[in-house]
């Protein structure tokens, strides 16, 4: 089996950051972990695994553009060929995980990262963003696009200023850019973004909007026995949020169909 290692970089993600790490553990060599000031319990729940895979530091940081000096921190600690940045809000169901441990094992040495569809709730864990609010553009396709996996490239290193960071070679050219380099797997991962992610949540980037629903299969580990101190995935709006979601989303879905 190919070997990856994951890269989180984490601050203030006590909801979801045992669910990211528990829906990823089993499946790859070893997990960096750098937590950048929590004020909340992810250091603590991240403790709570007590698993040699994990490895974690504490790392200070005084703007955003450190956070890309370290992530090439991380590439220098990885020994694996491949890397998976993996957000504290970020879940990977069974079928998506297993679809990239077999792409990794028969994917062409021209690869060098693997694109991968994200399903972003709003409210709760039935609603979701529409696809037209993702404006990532990724192999000429627009939505909820990212790369999640990179392959390890000596003439490759991050650069820029977070959320902006892109990872380029000494040409400048990155990665993003160069389609014939990239693959895209069928599965989807879960980013639970734009709900409650920690009790000292500023509200940043949560969305008060009602979401679409589909069909679809919820991550198994929402269903995994877990710890006492964790807390329940099943998060949903207050009453007064719901209201003011029901007011804001026709303003929403008009500014994304016509600008």
């Amino acid at each position: 089996m190919t070997k990856i290692t994951v890269h989180m970089i984490v601050k203030n993600e006590e909801q979801w950051i045992w669910y990211a790490l528990s829906s990823v553990i089993h499946y790859v060599e070893q997990i960096l972990i750098y937590d950048t000031g929590s004020k909340d319990r992810t250091l603590e729940i991240i403790k709570t695994f007590n698993h040699p895979k994990i490895k974690v530091k504490t790392k200070r940081i005084t703007n955003p553009q450190e956070i890309a000096e370290l992530r090439n921190e991380q590439i220098k600690n990885t020994k694996t060929n491949w890397f998976m940045l993996l957000d504290g809000d970020e879940i990977w169901p069974h079928k998506t995980i297993q679809e990239l441990v077999k792409t990794l094992a028969t994917v062409s040495s021209a690869a060098a990262a693997i694109v991968v569809k994200a399903r972003v709730p709003v409210g709760d864990l039935y609603h979701y963003q529409p696809e037209n609010a993702g404006k990532y553009n990724l192999l000429g396709k627009t939505g909820h696009f990212n790369i999640r996996i990179y392959r390890r490239l000596p003439e490759y290193q991050w650069v820029g200023k977070y959320p902006w960071e892109a990872f380029q070679n000494q040409q400048k050219l990155k990665i993003q850019d160069e389609a014939n380099k990239l693959l895209l797997l069928k599965n989807e991962y879960w980013h639970m973004t734009h709900l409650h992610r920690s009790s000292v949540d500023t509200h940043r980037k949560r969305k008060l909007e009602i979401g679409i629903t589909e069909k679809t299969d919820l991550p198994e580990v929402f269903f995994a026995d877990r710890p006492a101190t964790i807390k329940s995935p099943w998060v949903k709006f207050s009453p007064l949020e719901k209201v003011i979601a029901y007011a804001m989303t026709p303003l929403l879905r008009l500014n994304r169909t016509y600008f």
